[in-house]
């Protein structure tokens, strides 16, 4: 079922030209992030090289032209992108300067634009730089500690596995299997009598083999793993190559990271189990709906195993691109239906209903405070499931259901009834991958979904409201909870809120989500009565006034006289709310090039020109997105010593 062939991987290389590249660092061979990473809703595209500090010099792995140079604050920072002579293109990022031409043509544009945030296109043959020859200097700008990311791209713009090239460097260790998922196909299959994933942590045996603890199982599963391969002796974690699932002597799904694309990448979203994050990154074995990523279109199967009779056992193989090999043994044995367990005396007061899903189906879970006797009713405004609709007793204070809605289904209530319960209902919308385009009302929020929003299945229903709602800037109105928070999302989805009374500047507010580390603003487009933003992420929002500005602080200089005519000028900058749109200095009004680094909330000048010898005003303005400015100024002597406090005086 494998399908790609050692002649695909030769025209995907392109011949034997990368065997020739030079490595970049004149530095010992060390990765701290290998190609096709897990990264949140994406994969690395390339490989990230220890540098230690900044200023390392990186130099051309071959003969090529500089194709374009960026600057930003974000992503990769200072950017070169060569386009080699055998097709393929490299990109440095993170770096802290460039060689004197380009840092030159780089800095004229800046200073034209007065922005230092570029992104250029030099003529064929402008910049040209031979094998081993310095491009320029390592760094940190951009996102992250100080590292070089090292990309290839083919002739198509697709990234590739620096390995396929030749760009080798030591790696003796085995990929490491921390966890194992299995993942029931829907409410008619079991894992251990419960009808959810189960994660096990299998236990090493000796030379590559680990193992777990039998698994009852019945019907269609799957297996999911939260697999790594550690870095030798660098304590960095890296990604494997392939990963496959046999059942006895049969392959049954192979996954292959050797090649992606930019136009997929988002697919990374759905490489990893997205309702499984709180337990492991867990790659999976088998393509989620809408799955287009290259690393799983190398096998023909679909990577769902049926579980009949058949107690054959699973076994997991993880290897690196050196072929370094990891082998996970999971005994299965046949889960046969039975008499549910008696439960213990009955002592439970209360419980509540939990409603989660899985992927293509829902799970409700009824927890008890004691030991329960009663099982819980399930009934459905609607069409009746495709499979499910009845609770199973996970132990003596749970219970169990499934609901896996027909094709053809559009929306269903869910209702819930037992004695010790409150009352649950819980309306659901079902949205389909290529399915109409529909609006759906949640409360007062109303969902606009394309036909390609969903990977797969898309449920949709009004949530509960987080416990936190701290907010960073005034809160205005309700928070609004749409379920299932981590539901994966292709194309995104529109969600429009009604505009809150109470704001003092309408152009201030936006819709801001609740994050595992606070709210975080989203681009909202507001009119007079409803406030709209387009998400890949669901969640719970709420609307904010942004009436806080800025906030500059450690100015330099600091002193009213300093003897340099290229002295630093910098500060610290922080916004509490809707975050920093853009930052502007001046001396005696001429634009400075001002570099910002966000992680340090740093602003800095570059240093590139002599500030005017005298005296000199500098100004410092920061705006953030809901248009909030500030604006602190230094009056500075430059080019001239401080003057001297003069001799003491006075009698001892």
């Amino acid at each position: 079922m494998y399908v790609t062939s050692a002649l695909v991987l030769a025209v995907l290389v392109g011949g034997n030209a990368g065997g020739e590249y030079g490595w970049p660092l004149d530095l010992p061979r060390l990765i701290t992030s290998s190609f096709a990473e897990y990264r949140p809703g994406r994969l690395h595209t390339g490989i990230d090289l220890r540098t230690g500090d900044i200023g390392k010099d990186v130099r051309s792995p071959a003969d090529g032209d500089v194709s374009r140079v960026r600057c930003s604050p974000w992503g990769y920072g200072k950017a070169v992108y060569l386009q080699l002579d055998d097709g393929h293109t490299v990109v440095f990022g993170h770096l802290s300067d460039f060689e004197p031409g380009l840092r030159d043509f780089v800095r004229q544009s800046q200073h034209a634009q007065q922005n230092y945030t570029v992104d250029l296109n030099p003529e064929p043959g402008q910049f040209r730089f031979k094998r081993g020859q310095r491009v320029a200097k390592s760094g940190q700008t951009g996102v992250g500690v100080p590292h070089l990311h090292y990309e290839i791209r083919d002739a198509l713009g697709r990234p590739i596995n620096p390995r396929l090239l030749g760009i080798t460097w030591p790696d003796t260790t085995r990929p490491l299997v921390r966890k194992a998922a299995i993942i029931p196909a829907g409410p008619g299959s079991r894992v251990n009598g419960d009808i959810l994933p189960i994660v096990l942590t299998p236990t090493a045996i000796g030379n590559g083999q680990f193992a777990c603890p039998p698994v009852k199982v019945s019907g269609w599963v799957a297996i999911g793993a939260d697999v790594i391969d550690p870095a030798n002796g660098n304590g960095n974690i890296l990604g494997v190559h392939t990963l496959s699932t046999w059942q006895s002597d049969k392959e049954v799904f192979r996954l292959v990271n050797d090649v992606l694309s930019y136009d997929r990448l988002d697919d990374g979203i759905v490489a990893f189990h997205p309702f499984l994050l709180d337990r492991g990154h867990f790659l999976l074995q088998w393509r989620w709906p809408g799955n287009r990523c290259e690393s799983f279109q190398t096998d023909t199967g679909n990577g769902w195993v049926d579980i009949g009779r058949d107690s054959s056992p699973l076994r997991l193989v993880a290897q690196d691109f050196l072929g370094n090999t990891a082998t996970v043994t999971i005994p299965i044995e046949a889960d046969l239906p039975g008499p549910p367990p008696s439960p213990a005396q009955p002592t439970a007061r209360s419980g509540q209903v939990q409603l989660e899903c899985y992927g293509d189906w829902l799970a409700l879970t009824a927890k008890f405070d004691g030991s329960e006797s009663q099982f819980p009713n399930l009934s459905t405004d609607g069409p009746l499931p495709l499979e499910g609709g009845e609770f199973l007793r996970v132990n003596d204070s749970t219970f169990r259901a499934g609901y896996l809605p027909a094709s053809d289904v559009a929306e269903f209530t869910l209702r819930v009834v037992h004695d010790r319960l409150k009352p649950f209902a819980q309306m659901v919308t079902v949205c389909r991958r290529g399915g109409p385009e529909r609006t759906i009302p949640l409360g007062p929020v109303t969902a606009h979904v394309q036909p390609e929003s969903p990977y797969g299945v898309l449920f949709l229903w009004e949530g509960p409201v987080p416990v936190d709602v701290l907010t960073p800037v005034r809160a205005l109105g309700s928070v609004y909870s749409i379920s299932p928070a981590d539901s994966p999302i292709d194309q995104p989805v529109e969600l429009t809120f009604p505009f809150p009374a109470g704001a003092t500047r309408a152009e201030r507010v936006d819709i801001y989500r609740h994050t595992v580390s606070g709210w975080a603003r989203v681009e909202t487009t507001r009119t007079a009565q409803r406030l709209t933003i387009s998400t890949r992420r669901l969640g719970s929002f709420m609307a904010m006034e942004d009436d806080k500005a800025p906030i500059f602080s450690d100015i330099h200089p600091s002193e009213s006289h300093v003897s340099v005519l290229r002295p630093r000028v910098s500060a610290t900058v922080t916004d509490a709310g809707s975050g920093i749109t853009d930052i502007t200095a001046t001396a005696n009004n001429r634009w400075l090039l001002m570099e910002y680094d966000p992680e340090r909330n740093l602003v800095e000048w570059a240093r590139d020109e002599d500030l005017p010898r005298g005296p000199v005003k500098l100004v410092f303005r920061v705006t953030d997105s809901a248009g909030n400015a500030t604006v602190e100024s230094r009056q500075v002597q430059v080019g001239e010593p401080k003057p001297s406090k003069g001799p003491k005086t006075g009698h001892k």
